[in-house]
């Protein structure tokens, strides 16, 4: 009895042993399949987020291109051929000699227009760096300017430093866009311009007008201009300050890293 008794207990064990090696089987390669199914999931939720993300690349930069070609239309050619606008309206009361003077400016300023435009054509995302100094480019401004209208424009400079192209090119869009503000809406009859180099760190440049100003805190929002300035100070990790007033004129300071 005694030896039957553990041949029963033996297969018993045997049995019990056997039973939980098939359960534990069973539960591994159930929790096997589980893992392998939510590890397919992952991989394909990772393929489909990357090719979100490549795609969302794609757009960005199909926007930010979009964006620069808008800004450059507007802060360059726009610019000039608005210039070229308020020149031809001021033909229709001018003297024949100041006419014929002014046609000659007319005609150079749509002759950058076209060319500047053939060039965004042709390359939309490395545009023509600026090989002239800041100081010519702007003055350069400021002749046509006064050349064009009864306003005095007055440009000064503390030290010099060598700017980045980038740097340069969005410094002289920022002072074009003023100078264009001021002809077009402050009626002013002078506008200063300040080129402060002497912080080693920091270009301060400071744009004015005694023209006729408005009221920062009642204007429903910035223009398209002050938008403009504000947002290429900005990515110049740079800081803009805007003061006016009416009857006061209008100024712009901003400081770029340079």
């Amino acid at each position: 009895m005694g030896s039957q008794r553990e041949i029963v207990t033996f297969i018993i064990l045997v049995n019990l042993i056997l039973f939980v090696f098939i359960i534990g089987m069973v539960y591994f390669i159930s929790q096997f399949r589980k893992r392998k199914i939510l590890y397919e999931k992952e991989l394909a939720h990772i393929k489909m987020e990357y090719e979100k993300a490549k795609l969302q690349i794609e757009v960005d930069a199909q926007k930010e291109t979009m964006i620069k070609i808008g800004k450059e239309i507007h802060d360059s050619v726009g610019q000039k051929l608005t210039l070229a606008s308020i020149y031809l309206k001021k033909n229709g009361v001018s003297s024949v000699s100041p006419a014929q003077n002014n046609l000659g400016e007319i005609s150079e300023l749509i002759d950058e227009s076209l060319t500047e435009l053939r060039q965004l054509s042709r390359t939309l995302v490395n545009p023509e760096r600026y090989q002239t100094r800041l100081q010519d480019l702007i003055l350069l401004e400021t002749r046509r300017l006064q050349s064009m209208n009864d306003i005095d424009v007055v440009v000064e400079q503390k030290g010099e430093a060598d700017l980045h192209e980038e740097a340069k090119h969005n410094i002289h869009r920022i002072i074009q866009e003023f100078l264009q503000n001021s002809v077009k809406h402050a009626r002013c009859s002078q506008i200063t311009i300040d080129l402060d180099f002497t912080d080693e760190q920091h270009l301060q440049v400071k744009c004015a007008d005694n023209g006729v100003g408005f009221d920062l805190q009642k204007t429903n929002g910035p223009g398209v201009g002050i938008s403009n300035m504000k947002k290429r100070v900005s990515e110049m990790m740079g800081r803009a300050e805007f003061h006016s007033r009416k009857g006061e004129g209008t100024q712009l300071t901003f400081f770029v890293p340079y």
